[in-house]
């Protein structure tokens, strides 16, 4: 994990070193401290100061993020959200990383992001295929590129120590990702340890996670196609976790409703 000194957030921010010290004295920031003393600051701790009070980012390329810099630099763009989708649609991977980036850093949070810019844009963009030959492309290219972003996305988080886990996947035939990642990632942002190897993982496979208990894991999630909740019916899941006696909080199927939206939750 990337530490940044005082002096280095601080011309991050386009402010005194000074000021930083008193930042970090007043409680305002979390540092550590050396074996010598100085102060260290995580990158994910300095993403989290940036966000909860709305601080500019002067050179966002000392905090490794150059694609913001990018972003910044370019002015022939789209206002809004449909910049987003201006990025995807020129196949600019590095522009859609940084313009998802920015508006995290600006306060949106990784669930409003994936159920508006992220949503719409790839809504429009699945409709290319009636009228563009190259339409099926684009929508392939646009969704590798929205993963990038969101994985570069999940990289700012700090841990959480024994946090929730969220387990989830979908079946092996399933052949859309982004879902699926869209909600790994939402989960991330919101204090789980989220596992997301299960995402080809074939049906039978779960089973065994949901009836082992896992004493630091109050609740689990699980996403599934609806496929999958049709082959397994959720009974089946809620006798599997009582008999496992399992510390379970709250338990839920996330099924992809293809054009209403990435996540509809239901029993």
């Amino acid at each position: 994990m990337r530490l940044l000194s005082p002096r280095e957030l601080a011309d991050a921010l386009g402010v005194s070193e000074s000021s930083l010290k008193r930042w970090v004295d007043a409680g305002k920031i979390t540092a550590a401290r050396t074996d010598g003393g100085h102060r260290k600051i995580s990158l994910p701790e300095a993403v989290r100061f940036i966000r909860e009070t709305g601080a500019p980012v002067a050179r966002p390329e000392l905090l490794d993020m150059p694609e913001v810099a990018a972003v910044q630099a370019r002015s022939v763009v789209p206002r809004g959200d449909d910049g987003f989708r201006h990025y995807l649609l020129e196949g600019d991977a590095v522009g859609a990383r940084g313009w998802l980036l920015s508006h995290y850093l600006a306060g949106r949070t990784i669930a409003e992001l994936c159920d508006g810019p992220v949503r719409a844009a790839m809504h429009r963009i699945g409709e290319l295929w009636a009228h563009d030959a190259e339409g099926i492309f684009i929508e392939h290219r646009a969704t590798d590129a929205c993963i990038q972003a969101l994985a570069h996305l999940r990289s700012t988080l700090e841990p959480v120590p024994r946090a929730p886990v969220a387990i989830g996947g979908a079946p092996e035939d399933d052949p859309y990702m982004l879902p699926s990642f869209m909600a790994a990632s939402a989960c991330s942002s919101e204090n789980s340890d989220c596992d997301f190897a299960l995402l080809r993982s074939r049906m039978e496979s779960f089973f065994p996670i949901f009836v082992s208990p896992l004493p630091s894991s109050p609740w689990h999630l699980a996403h599934f196609s609806p496929q999958f909740a049709t082959a397994v019916a959720p009974r089946a899941v809620r006798a599997a976790l009582a008999r496992a006696n399992a510390a379970i909080e709250c338990f839920s199927f996330m099924l992809r409703r293809s054009g209403s939206g990435w996540m509809n939750r239901g029993d």
